[in-house]
């Protein structure tokens, strides 16, 4: 089944049986005057108690948008000690500074359990928190299980290409995200589990068979 347009009589099952971009999900939350800033988690939870019928008013942000706040501070005045609320600091670029003069590297990257671990605080509004949570969940004192969190079964096309890779069948083509790209196009489109699996390959053959290496045209 193709997936239909959104509109506000729709089911929630149904709305949640389909892929939706966070662009489109923001504009949906837009549209209908709900909480617009978030994860794809958050505005798709936004967005399902609207169509369970829940009033407009009464869906309230489960994060503020802290990169609004005129407060900001500078990757000097951080320190592990930095509460993370209300004290101006931000996965920013002054945070990054921080990070490389704290690990003595020339660049730094914010990782998803940093992310996680950061929005958790938030939802939360652990005043205790500080910049150790982080640093201690970036080097593992922490673990933050991805398997288990909300957030990151979201990633559908992540995760749908990761499996794609890990697929034998994978090698066998020139341009491999092509291939997982056009895969991906059949069930994003539709209701069904948006999970790779090797049938795709069978089920799309015709139309990604002019991407197999010479070698490996196995149905003919």
């Amino acid at each position: 089944m193709k997936r239909p347009q959104f509109n506000k009589h729709m089911n929630s099952d149904e709305f949640q049986k389909y892929y939706w971009y966070k662009t489109e999900l923001q504009e949906i939350c837009r549209t209908y005057k709900l909480p617009s800033y978030g994860t794809k988690y958050e505005l798709t939870r936004y967005i399902v108690s609207f169509l369970d019928g829940t009033s407009i008013k009464q869906i309230k942000p489960i994060r503020k948008n802290r990169r609004n706040t005129k407060e900001k501070i500078s990757s000097n005045e951080i320190s592990p000690s930095t509460p993370i609320l209300d004290s101006g600091f931000s996965l920013n670029n002054e945070a990054r500074k921080f990070f490389c003069q704290y690990y003595r590297v020339p660049k730094f990257s914010f990782t998803k359990p940093i992310g996680i671990k950061m929005r958790e605080i938030e939802q939360l509004n652990d005043k205790k928190a500080t910049v150790k949570d982080l640093i201690d969940v970036y080097e593992n004192k922490i673990f933050t299980d991805l398997s288990k969190n909300n957030e990151e079964n979201t990633y559908q096309w992540n995760n749908f290409v990761k499996a794609f890779r890990e697929d034998p069948l994978s090698i066998k083509f020139n341009t491999p995200m092509k291939v997982a790209s056009i895969l991906w196009q059949h069930v994003r489109n539709s209701d069904q589990e948006k999970k790779y699996n090797t049938n795709l390959i069978n089920q799309h053959y015709d139309e990604i068979k002019p991407y197999l290496k010479k070698e490996s045209l196995y149905r003919d």
